[in-house]
């Protein structure tokens, strides 16, 4: 992951860990489970109004730091080795956390402002 030629499209960009193709079948897949399953009974009114449920913001915020947790894991350990990689890892260290904070800031604006 650390190469400097070719890279894909000449963007400039490295599909870190296959990335791109896992985020893209998983994508295709839960889009046609939702076409095939259809929404859930009761979430839209008869007038097929949008009615939000609730949910426990105690068992979101473990999910967020659990997901966020296996991302360390796997980001990290896809840089092959630390040894004779340490700067790369530090660079996906701070790249997976700066990447996770922003989420969640982004998240809490949408929320409240």
């Amino acid at each position: 992951a650390n190469r400097t030629n070719r890279l894909m499209g000449g963007c400039g960009a490295i599909d870190f860990a296959g990335s791109g193709v896992v985020h893209m079948t998983g994508g295709i897949a839960g889009l046609i489970g939702a076409m095939v399953v259809g929404p859930r009974e009761g979430r839209f009114g008869v007038s097929t109004s949008f009615s939000p449920l609730r949910y426990s913001s105690a068992f979101q915020t473990l999910g967020t730091m659990i997901l966020w947790f296996g991302w360390y894991g796997f980001n990290i350990g896809s840089t092959g080795s630390i040894v004779g990689n340490g700067g790369l890892a530090a660079h996906v260290f701070m790249t997976t956390t700066i990447g996770g904070a922003t989420g969640c800031m982004a998240t809490t604006g949408i929320r409240y402002f």
